[in-house]
């Protein structure tokens, strides 16, 4: 009867012991901003933080504004004038993994460049960020954008193209209708790459660092 008893007993230990297993593998199994309800806590947002990555890149848009290794979209949005020149822009989230990803839209051919004199263009960009929590001003995985005017001196002499405000700054060069070179975004380095006209100019960049990734594009004119 005793030894029965044991038996029992370890049985039932064994048991918990299993339970107990499964449902941590349960719980591991759930991504981690499923397990939490609300606002994290300081302590939660430690953990998600520590488990954040971020990508970025330049790709071609699907016909849907959508880019093919982009996460499941969180945010998109596309920006163009009359003539069709323009940019898409792309944030996707699989929990704590994000991603940010710009490209020009299909257009017609910009057409040949002079081959000397100075171009003022003026118009407008637009930066978007996701990531890790920023204080006060952004929450974890709360994409933030950035808009603002800008003036590009397109140097048909020296195939470069240039120009700044307090927040972005562009440093491209071209050859033929391409452009290729560097953004600053609040002095956050970004790759260019971007299309040259005689009347205008569309780029996007990419870019990201240990709190986010952010992508962003800019459309102007003559």
């Amino acid at each position: 009867m005793q030894r029965t008893v044991l038996i029992l007993v370890g049985l039932l230990a064994l048991s918990t012991l299993l339970a107990c297993a499964n449902s941590q593998e349960q719980e591991e199994d759930i991504p981690l901003t499923d397990q939490i309800q609300g606002s994290p806590t300081p302590e939660q947002l430690i953990i998600l933080e520590a488990n954040t990555t971020l990508i970025s890149g330049i790709g071609m848009p699907n016909a849907n504004g959508t880019f093919p290794d982009s996460l499941a979209t969180i945010f998109k949005g596309s920006f163009k004038n009359p003539e069709g020149h323009g940019y898409a822009l792309e944030l996707g989230q699989d929990d704590t993994d994000f991603s940010a990803y710009a490209g020009l839209l299909p257009s017609t051919d910009p057409g040949p460049l002079p081959l000397q004199g100075i171009a003022a263009m003026h118009g407008t960009y637009n930066v978007i960020e996701v990531g890790k929590s920023d204080g006060d001003r952004r929450d974890f995985a709360e994409p933030e954008t950035t808009t603002g005017r800008i003036t590009l001196r397109a140097d048909f002499r020296f195939n470069t193209l240039q120009g700044s405000d307090d927040i972005l700054t562009v440093d491209g060069e071209f050859s033929g209708n391409t452009v290729t070179g560097e953004v600053f975004f609040n002095a956050r380095a970004a790759t260019l790459a971007g299309r040259l006209g005689s009347d205008h100019a569309v780029g996007v960049f990419h870019g990201n660092d240990d709190v986010t990734a952010y992508i962003g594009g800019f459309l102007v004119e003559r």
